[in-house]
């Protein structure tokens, strides 16, 4: 018995070492890349790239930074990298990277794209089906940094265009959910909706409806004053729109929606007051 575990124990010492010598001969052969310079494995990871290799790519953007941290060459590495993984859709580990790199490059020369790369992780996520707001409102608040702290950088502009669709996607989102409360007989929950419409996306195309639903809302409350104000609201800024025809058959009387200087004072304390 005693010669068996004598045995037993001298296999798994064997088994052992030849277990640490793969692993280091493993380590050697993927993560460490002595024999080749900052530029050739940058260079090899560019060509990666360009391959669609994206997996590739990573590890040899990754190997540069193990092997040559201080290179000038290891910050585009570092974008590089979290670039990869943002095109293999590997977009987690593509949003860690540039967090990382965000906090410890608050003001470097890639600092600026990075915060762009971070906001198109998010964005792609967001889908039009989707009724949580949560990926959609991080996506937009890093468009809002782009466009107010690098406005006249190339990345503005496309930000820009990304803000209004976000805006408008957030607002329908609101606006469905408003109007499902309507439906459903809780006029008070949608009233919160479509003022959270009106104060944050005042921009959207949504807005009309907005006014003539929230006119809605009010009259089955009996807020029948600021319903019209409402109304005359949607009327002043879109006379010729379909809503603004529509809301005129909410009122039995319709005279009291005319525009006139009173009811443009009324408009405006109606605005002041709504955001309270």
């Amino acid at each position: 018995m005693m010669c068996f575990a004598k045995k037993y124990l001298i296999k798994l010492q064997i088994f052992s070492i030849l277990l640490l010598f793969s692993s280091c001969g493993y380590i050697k052969e993927n993560v460490k890349t002595p024999n080749l310079s900052d530029v050739e494995i940058y260079s090899k990871g560019l060509t990666s790239l360009r391959e669609g290799n994206f997996n590739r790519a990573t590890s040899e953007f990754d190997n540069l930074l193990l092997n040559h941290p201080f290179s000038n060459l290891s910050s585009k590495s570092e974008i590089m990298s979290a670039y990869s993984n943002f095109q293999n859709n590997e977009i987690e580990k593509a949003t860690k990277k540039l967090v990382s790199y965000i906090e410890m490059n608050p003001r470097g020369e890639l600092t600026q794209y990075a915060h762009y790369l971070l906001a198109m992780c998010y964005y792609s996520q967001v889908s039009s089906e989707s009724r949580d707001p949560s990926l959609s409102i991080k996506a937009l608040n890093y468009f809002k940094l782009i466009v107010t702290k690098y406005p006249n950088t190339r990345y503005a502009k496309d930000s820009n265009l990304k803000i209004q669709y976000l805006q408008n996607s957030l607002a329908k989102n609101e606006l469905v959910i408003g109007k499902f409360y309507l439906k459903k007989g809780a006029p008070a929950s949608s009233i919160r909706r479509f003022k959270s419409i009106l104060k944050n996306y005042q921009n959207s195309y949504v807005i009309p409806e907005t006014l003539y639903r929230l006119s809605e809302a009010l009259l089955l409350i009996g807020l029948k004053e600021e319903a019209i104000k409402s109304s005359a609201l949607l009327n002043y800024n879109f006379p010729n729109n379909t809503w603004t025809k529509k809301s005129k058959n909410l009122f039995e009387n319709k005279s009291r929606l005319n525009h006139t200087k009173s009811s443009e004072s009324s408009i405006i304390s109606y605005i002041k007051n709504i955001f309270e």
